[in-house]
């Protein structure tokens, strides 16, 4: 269809303004005091099915995951990129440096300056696709772990993405955000492939040379001119088949994107259901976008699993444990565990008190003289004894 094409540069300009407007008030709505909307269908029967919780008194989140999100799925597939890049607020703001004239620049030829554009041969230009999605992972990731029932979290997860884009459309020229970092650019060839369901065709009934989506600018005259500076070839904005038939085979990434997506997507609802406790009812009646014990509840396995995993491998990093000291043998144990007594000690530290035979060494080691042993600063000297323990005086 030739209407999104031919849609009015100055309509659509009006309608990314209003729709910036609306991002920015909720972003604001997040990062503030909540606002309580009376009469909210069953906030606190959310909870019913696995007892009292935890609730956020925000609908931000809500209204992020439940309305724009699938709109903004649903304007892909069904009315193409021709409307959904025109009328993007992050795309809208990456333009804001090119608007104001102070996007980066360098020394062309003839000594002029020259807006910086991604150079196929460079990293960007080669591994942007791996880029985009290992983005679109981590952003389901920091959903399922944080973003996906704090507000905080939410609204600072969506003013990072807004200053991201903006710092990309000072750094590169054209639609460089859209075509190279964000995320929904891998997602919508995946979805819809060559061309969306009322996607118009670009090589045909097209009088104009504005095509799709391509840049454009409204000149002094009001007439719709094109704006495009070549910052990728082949370009989606301008022929979405012809980019999509070029680039479907010896892109980096793209069958990356192509097999995980499905596996993605229903893993992803899954983990939804399973932070419930397998409950259905917690992933269709929205519980989860307002679940105040989500944060503290996907840490649980892990600080479980942590433990098992890490001591194997810190033990051989720990200090051995103290050796119990050593008592010295009582005054009648001699060190070959002999004694010149029947009252004494045998090897094994048992107290023997029964009398034995004398032995041919016994005179001799009675006949010994003593010796004294050291106790601070006096000394007592041992009396020899006979053979029945009794002392020579």
């Amino acid at each position: 269809m030739q209407l999104f094409s031919s849609w009015s540069e100055r309509q659509a300009h009006g309608l990314r303004l209003v729709l910036l407007i609306g991002w920015l008030a909720l972003i604001a709505s997040l990062l503030g005091p909540p606002i309580d909307f009376d009469g909210h269908p069953g906030r606190m029967e959310l909870c019913a099915p696995t007892g009292p919780c935890e609730l956020y008194d925000n609908d931000g989140n809500r209204l992020f995951w439940g309305v724009v999100v699938p709109l903004g799925l649903l304007t892909i597939v069904a009315m193409s990129h021709e409307v959904w890049r025109r009328i993007c607020p992050l795309a809208f703001v990456s333009q804001l440096f090119r608007a104001m004239g102070w996007q980066r620049t360098v020394v062309g030829k003839g000594g002029r300056r020259d807006v910086v554009k991604v150079s196929p041969d460079s990293w960007l230009g080669r591994h942007h696709i791996e880029l985009q999605w290992t983005l679109f992972i981590a952003g389901l990731c920091l959903r399922l772990l944080v973003v996906n029932s704090s507000p905080l979290g939410l609204g600072l997860f969506l003013l990072i993405t807004v200053l991201a884009a903006v710092l990309v459309g000072w750094a590169y020229g054209g639609k460089a955000w859209c075509h190279y970092v964000c995320p929904m650019g891998p997602v919508q060839t995946v979805l819809t492939g060559p061309r969306s369901l009322f996607g118009s065709p670009a090589h045909l009934g097209n009088g104009g040379r504005v095509t799709q989506s391509m840049c454009r600018t409204v000149g002094d005259q009001g007439k719709t001119q094109s704006a495009c500076v070549a910052c990728q070839v082949p370009c989606l904005d301008i022929d979405s088949e012809r980019a999509y038939w070029q680039t479907l085979r010896g892109k980096r990434g793209l069958t990356w994107a192509w097999y995980s997506y499905p596996g993605l997507i229903v893993a992803f609802f899954l983990l939804i259901q399973w932070q419930g406790g397998g409950d259905v009812d917690y992933l269709r009646s929205g519980r989860w976008a307002y679940d105040g014990t989500l944060v503290q509840r996907i840490w649980t396995p892990l600080s479980e699993w942590t433990p098992a995993v890490s001591a194997p491998l810190l033990q051989p990093l720990q200090a051995p444990p103290p050796r119990p000291p050593e008592l010295p043998p009582p005054a009648g144990r001699q060190q070959d565990g002999q004694t010149t007594s029947g009252r004494g000690w045998d090897r094994s530290g048992t107290h023997r008190s029964r009398s034995r035979t004398a032995q041919p060494g016994d005179s001799q080691l009675s006949g010994q003289r003593p010796r004294s042993l050291p106790s601070g600063p006096t000394h007592f000297t041992a009396k020899p004894t006979d053979n029945y323990g009794n002392s020579g005086q």
